[in-house]
């Protein structure tokens, strides 16, 4: 997963274990009453709470102090404070704000923080609020949002906001030298094996196209569905997630990736392609741009595609508390901050990321060219086909183990079988904790 993230270095789905003791905004023992049905019509007044994550800077700030100020032109009589938390620790902010009875009425979540907030039932459920939510937003974003064990079925608890995905890209230059199709690139595994075969081979093992090991994406992508059918437990250790292990397993050993991959060494795949060390690397869709400015001399060589198989989707959405004492104000605010037009005006200063409505796309106006063009097209059609492949419940401690098991199958000390019954076995352990 990138850990791209708007004034700071976080993750998307930030994958935090947050124990709520169930109190929310208000008071009292107990979640609120996340069903509850609230009009956002009529006559507002009075005053919330909003709360951005790491948003509060020289790019953002202008915009959110003239995005109130027109909400409030436009409802005389509310008011709109305004908190951004640090990039750093959210997660255990957020699990302060709701044990402390000190939720924001409107709050930035991602979705795994949501699912755990969501399950104390101190969100609301936005799909019983507003009604013309999935003629609105991007279904993925929606998705996103939406829990099988707070049983509410397909409701969600976030306008989507602001959505990411992972592009491939390209080194045309490389490809060429190694005797690779710069136009027939990799669409499956087993191509990106093949390609990556043929560059070590054709440039005496110098030269590689694969520069990272197996994730849970390579595993739902294979076919392997990462939770069972409760969506409470881990069970992708599954046929079809052992040959994807199995296949980076030969690839490995065989020399088609760098050795370092799996140790404290690795720079990662897009530092080994800035570096013109691989061939490949994922990005987000403003990646050229961004390529522009750390190394400029690499643009003319970059080739964008889709992402092979279903492509990731980074979310950040915006939530309504359920136990806001005005949440007909809050509704109206998440509604506006999330419209069509805000979205377009907040994606000009979001440069990578895609709106969260279906609408304001087309609203955005843009000044790509050539490759970066066909980037940006690639990023906006993988975002409404995007998948939140990371599980709410998944855990940084689980991605440690992950990881670690997938490096002792990959060197041989383990068959990849045993490594993805270890993982799913001691994963599930810590969610019994």
């Amino acid at each position: 997963m990138r850990t791209s993230r708007l004034g700071s270095v976080a993750a998307f789905g930030v994958a935090a274990s947050l124990v709520l003791s169930g109190c929310g905004v208000g008071g009292g023992s107990g979640g609120g009453d996340s069903q509850q049905t609230v009009s956002s019509a009529g006559s507002l007044s009075g005053s919330i709470a909003f709360q951005t994550w790491s948003l509060k800077n020289a790019t953002f700030t202008p915009y959110f102090t003239s995005l109130i100020k027109a909400f409030e032109k436009l409802h005389p009589g509310t008011a709109i404070n305004w908190i951004d938390q640090p990039g750093a620790n959210y997660p255990d902010k957020v699990t302060s704000q709701v044990t402390g009875d000190s939720l924001p009425d409107v709050v930035n979540l991602p979705p795994d923080i949501a699912h755990t907030v969501a399950k104390t039932g101190d969100l609301l459920d936005l799909t019983k609020n507003d009604p013309s939510i999935a003629q609105t937003y991007v279904a993925s974003g929606l998705s996103a949002y939406e829990y099988k064990d707070t049983g509410t079925g397909g409701d969600s608890f976030a306008f989507p906001w602001y959505l990411g995905t992972d592009v491939n890209y390209w080194n045309k230059a490389m490809l060429a030298k190694d005797g690779l199709s710069t136009t027939d690139l990799p669409t499956s595994l087993d191509q990106l094996i093949a390609d990556a075969k043929i560059m070590h081979d054709k440039s005496g093992g110098k030269d590689y196209l694969m520069s990272r090991a197996p994730g849970l994406m390579d595993f739902a992508n294979a076919g392997a569905p990462l939770l069972d059918s409760a969506g409470t437990a881990f069970a992708f250790n599954t046929p079809a997630a052992v040959k994807v292990l199995q296949q980076y397993t030969a690839a490995y050993q065989a020399g088609y990736l760098p050795s370092n991959v799996l140790t404290s060494t690795y720079e990662g795949n897009s530092a080994l392609f800035l570096k013109q060390e691989v061939a490949w690397t994922t990005g987000g869709g403003n990646y050229i741009q961004s390529t522009e400015q750390t190394n400029p001399s690499l643009v003319s060589s970059i080739v964008p595609s889709a992402a092979i198989g279903t492509p990731p989707l980074y979310v950040q959405g915006i939530s309504v508390s359920s136990k806001s004492r005005n949440l007909p104000l809050a509704l109206a605010f998440a509604e506006y901050v999330t419209n069509s037009a805000n979205q377009a005006a907040f994606i000009q200063l979001a440069q990578g990321f895609e709106p969260g409505t279906k609408d304001a796309s087309t609203l955005a106006a843009t000044n790509d060219v050539g490759m970066q063009a066909q980037a940006s097209a690639i990023a906006e059609k993988d975002v409404e086909n995007g998948v939140n492949f990371t599980p709410p419940i998944w855990t940084s401690a689980m991605d440690t183990i992950l990881n670690q098991q997938i490096a002792l199958a990959m060197t041989g000390k383990e068959s990849a079988k045993t490594a993805l019954d270890n993982v799913v076995t001691q994963a599930n352990a810590l969610l019994g904790q």
